[in-house]
């Protein structure tokens, strides 16, 4: 910069100071920690990062506060666990009316007045119809004898502006209350937060922490670190997607990510009250966060709801089904893995954690893992005291039992026998097991000191972080029910991964086979489905190294290239069915939810049945094939899939991995904090945040540096932000002017002129347009599938043959449809809808597009040929010969598909086409029968594998046996290792 003449330019020094001072103020500091188990990290506070939302204008207007009551569930705070399932003192506690009276707070189990004089007492706040409602108790009150009755058999739901006095103003006006027959908590009168707040707005946000272990370099070469990051669940979804609401919280090559969450865990206690900047409201505020729920791959939910994990008798982070080969196999244990089954509680969980190590002080570490394996219970934080206890159990037995000089006395008098020294024995080992859990109690020392007093219960207990997970015990979290499954892992890298190795099996798939499917798969129209260009030849050269998005592109795909040459038919039937699932669990919002978990359901149950065909033993080999009829109650109560899943999070590794390489690796934990704490504060600054200085006066950047974020799109970028983009429907573009082709009326609709269709601009040029946006916000262009309201209000499918608007008046555009026919029945075939040209078109006002949808040709009913591609190829900045793959070149276009396994407008088409054509059908009339046949099947197939398994393993033991008898013998009669041809033989 100097060279370039600026003026005033700091110095690095004084630049690394002024960063320093300005991160200070934001006060996102980084703070030390050390676990239970003496790992050190540092963290990022989740407090601190959610206190910048308030005092941030760009996110602040996102947040919703209040859960919402809605018949059309998107968001996290429209599931039944926001609205439904948490105490009230786990949302936010008070309401007032900002425009109107902002300094009269209203808090819930308060008494409150409502403009018609009647009395209530709000129990929450809820959004209803867009508007802030409170949910009440009505009251009785009877003024001779000044009593109130709560009526607490009825809650009211009533508009939160009705509210006119609250319990400050009733005591102004001398009410004194008395309360007959009411709950316990209207002893106090008033809400114990009131106290804490002091005249300020209080607010509860919710958070979802992600975490995972996350290779900390760039290359290959596996550098592992275990991360989480938070999102603030107050915020909309389509902003939660976005890198720029991804928060680092800590990271650690060391600390496991049960560790880290105890660190994270003071920030959820009950009283911890924060203090931000409400730049909305303009004043300060007190807020407070719980953990909703926690999305992860289902490795790290095993080890956040202490499970066993995919290996173990008992799997299921949900529920208690499982158990042994054998136990599989029978008619009841098959049958239970394709459905729900008793759900855990952290309660139970807590209890076996602490009957593991109580027995782990006795020393005997098989009844440890006897335990283990009993109950699929195995906490990693326990598991650390665990080890140390049978090693100190051991060696105090030995002392006081076994060792002669040191053994108790009792033992050595000869005359103790039988009977009565295997119970001196057992006295002894009962009395180290208590001295042992003792001990345990007291570690780690530092933090069992730091307890209020060694005379509460606390200090007589295993503590949650200290000995077990910290999550079984926070408040309003159940790791259990709260880890829902997740759409990339489970299914996308599960199923769809499960189904398309057994397809393209190279014991299967041969070249000939490979070339035929990635030419059909590269003829397909991508038109609909916001898929990146297909590689389908790089998809099969590369068929096991896969990742998600081409999972995604070959589960909406693939099925319309099947056939006998390329799959057996139950195959295919397995694709129809992952296909139709993975659309409906891809919906963006819905509004039915009865009608969508009864669907799924069934779509589940349809998956699991035909895998169960192919492979009965499919299930009790994967885990996630048994997640998956856990979806429904997730989504229940959390929403659609999608706004738990983890692909935001997966991006923002990117991010860490930069961090990581460019620090000096020496304390990654704190550096990587420090760096990312930097990257919080520029970037709350230069979005307008406010911050209180070093003066305790609040300020923001100027205007200036404010303008650097929305005008500059290479920052918004690197910061993961998209600017909300206004979209108007109906909106056009028009072509280039050399691509414009004006043309009179009849010219320009060509080949679909019709007598009918009169002129709606008189004797004009009319201009080739680009795209039409729909009302649904979709792109559409020339060739595009869409549906359409016609001439009298009815909902029809169509083709975009052109968009064409009159020179003379630009916004008066129309769009050219080819006319398609919906059939009454769907392809038997493929159970998908077909469209049938009918050869009339219509011309629609661009304000008639609903939405876009994806079509594919019915190929093989009309035997397309394929041509090969004229289309060159560039490889870099040299044009090279034509494409390689062929083109599927369409003898009729006549007959298409309507693409029902199209992620894109799932929703909107299933609303808009009849329910006979998008109703799911169970695959199989009687399931609990069919199970017990392939249960049957198992109980002669499975202990013939097994057998043979163990006799394979048998007798490679026996060979390592002979083979390092051999070798032994060898070294023996040639003695040390000293020549040459004895240093190859041992190696």
């Amino acid at each position: 910069m100097r060279e370039c003449k600026t003026p005033n330019v700091p110095s690095f020094s004084a630049l690394r100071k002024k960063q320093a001072q300005l991160t200070r103020e934001v006060n996102v500091i980084p703070r030390a920690h050390t676990s239970a188990l003496g790992n050190k990290y540092y963290m990022n506070h989740p407090l601190d990062l959610l206190a910048l939302d308030w005092a941030n204008p760009c996110v602040r207007k996102l947040m919703q506060v209040y859960p919402e009551v809605t018949t059309t569930v998107s968001q996290l705070y429209h599931g039944s666990k926001w609205v439904e399932e948490l105490d009230l003192d786990d949302l936010s506690p008070m309401w007032a009316n900002w425009k109107v009276a902002s300094h009269r707070h209203f808090y819930i189990k308060e008494l409150a007045q409502l403009s018609n004089g009647q009395y209530v007492v709000p129990l929450k706040w809820i959004i209803f119809k867009n508007i802030e409602h409170a949910e009440c108790y009505r009251v009785s009150h009877y003024p001779e004898s000044n009593i109130f009755i709560i009526q607490t058999h009825e809650v009211a739901r009533i508009p939160a502006t009705e509210l006119r006095y609250n319990i400050l103003d009733l005591c102004a006006q001398g009410i004194t209350m008395k309360f007959a027959g009411s709950p316990n908590w209207t002893k106090n009168q008033c809400n114990p937060v009131r106290q804490i707040a002091n005249g300020k707005p209080v607010f509860h946000l919710r958070i979802m922490p992600w975490s995972d272990d996350v290779s900390g370099n760039v290359s290959k070469q596996y550098n592992p670190h275990m991360n989480i990051y938070v999102v603030n669940a107050n915020i909309p979804h389509k902003k939660l997607s976005q890198e720029y609401f991804v928060r680092f919280c800590c990271t650690s090559p060391n600390a496991s990510s049960g560790e880290q969450f105890d660190g994270m865990s003071e920030d959820f206690k009950p009283g911890k009250y924060h203090p931000a900047y409400d730049c909305l409201l303009e004043q300060d505020i007190l807020f407070r966060i719980d953990p909703h729920c926690l999305p992860a791959d289902n490795p790290a939910q095993a080890e956040n709801s202490s499970g066993s994990g995919a290996k173990a008798n008992f799997r299921c982070r949900y529920d208690k089904s499982g158990g042994t080969a054998t136990e599989y196999e029978t008619d009841e244990g098959y049958h239970a893995q394709f459905e729900p089954g008793i759900s855990r509680t952290p309660e139970e969980t807590v209890e076996t954690i602490k009957e593991q190590i109580f027995a782990a002080c006795l020393g005997v570490q098989d009844a440890v893992d006897a335990i283990h394996t009993r109950t699929g219970v195995k906490d990693k934080t326990a598991s650390f005291w665990m080890e140390q206890l049978v090693s100190k159990a051991r060696a105090l037995q030995n002392e006081r039992i076994s060792d002669p000089r040191t053994r108790d006395q009792r033992l050595n008098d000869p005359t103790l026998k039988g009977p009565a020294k295997a119970e001196v024995k057992s006295e002894i080992k009962a009395q180290i097991q208590t001295e042992l859990f003792d001990w345990v109690i007291m570690q780690p020392p530092e933090r069992y000191a730091k307890l209020p007093t060694v005379s509460t219960s606390t200090a007589t207990e295993l503590r949650p972080g200290d000995h077990f997970n910290v999550l079984l015990r926070l408040r309003g979290l159940d790791p259990h029910k709260d880890s829902p499954f997740e759409i990339l892992h489970t299914y996308l890298l599960g199923i769809d991964k499960y189904v398309w190795h057994d397809t393209s099996n190279p014991k299967v798939w041969d070249d000939k086979k490979c070339e035929l499917f990635a030419t059909r798969l590269q003829s397909s129209s991508i038109d609909g489905l916001t898929l990146p260009p297909i590689r389908a030849r790089y998809l099969v050269k590369y068929r096991n190294s896969l990742i998600g998005k081409h999972f995604k592109a070959l589960q909406q795909l693939a099925v319309f290239h099947f056939d006998e040459s390329l799959c057996p038919p139950l195959v295919l039937e397995l694709w129809k069915a992952i296909g139709e699932l993975g659309a409906m669990l891809w919906y963006p919002e819905i509004k039915n939810m009865a009608e969508y978990q009864a669907d799924i359901k069934i779509l589940t149950a349809n998956v699991l049945d035909i895998w169960a065909l192919i492979d009965p033993n499919r299930i009790n080999t994967k885990l996630k094939l048994h997640i998956l009829p856990h979806g429904p109650d997730d989504i229940q109560r959390f929403g659609p899939a999608v706004v738990y899943a983890t692909e935001g999070f997966e991006c923002w590794n990117a991010i860490f991995r930069l961090c990581s390489v460019l620090s000096n690796h020496l304390a990654p934990s704190h550096d990587i904090a420090v760096t990312l704490a930097d990257m919080e504060r520029f970037k709350h600054q230069v979005s307008g945040g406010w911050w209180k200085n070093d003066s305790g006066n609040f300020v923001q950047a100027g205007p200036k540096i404010r303008d650097f974020l929305t005008k500059n799109k290479q920052l918004q970028r690197r910061l993961g932000w998209a600017q909300e983009i206004t979209i108007t429907a109906g909106a056009v573009k028009l072509c280039a002017v050399e691509k414009r082709d004006p043309l009179r009326w009849n010219e320009a609709l060509g080949s679909c002129w019709q007598p009918e269709m009169s002129n709606p601009a008189g004797n004009v040029l009319w201009n080739r347009c680009k795209q039409v946006i729909s009302q649904s916000g979709d792109v559409c262009k020339d060739g595009s599938w869409v549906f359409f309201k016609d001439s009298k209000g009815a909902v029809s499918p169509g083709r975009i043959f052109k968009i064409i608007t009159p020179s003379s008046t630009p916004t008066l555009a129309s769009v050219i449809i080819e006319q398609f026919a919906l059939h009454s029945e769907a392809d038997k075939r493929l159970n998908m809808p077909i469209l049938s040209n009918i050869h009339t078109s219509a011309v629609i006002g661009p304000t008639d597009l609903l939405f876009k949808f994806n079509c594919q040709h019915d190929c093989q009913r009309h035997k397309c040929k394929f041509v090969e591609d004229t289309a060159t190829v560039r490889q870099g900045r040299t044009v090279t010969s034509p494409n390689e793959l062929p083109l599927t070149m369409h003898s009729v276009d006549d007959d298409y598909f309507l693409n029902m396994h199209a992620l894109h407008n799932a929703h909107l088409i299933r609303e808009t086409l009849p329910r006979a054509l998008t109703a799911p059908r169970p695959y199989l009339a009687d399931r609990l029968a069919t199970h017990k046949e392939l249960a049957a099947q198992l109980r002669v197939s499975g202990p013939a594998k097994r057998a043979e398994t163990n006799a394979k393993r048998a007798d490679t033991l026996q060979k390592n046996k002979a083979a390092r008898a051999g070798r032994n013998q060898r070294l023996t009669e040639n003695g040390p290792r000293g020549n040459n041809s004895d240093e190859e033989e041992v190696a």
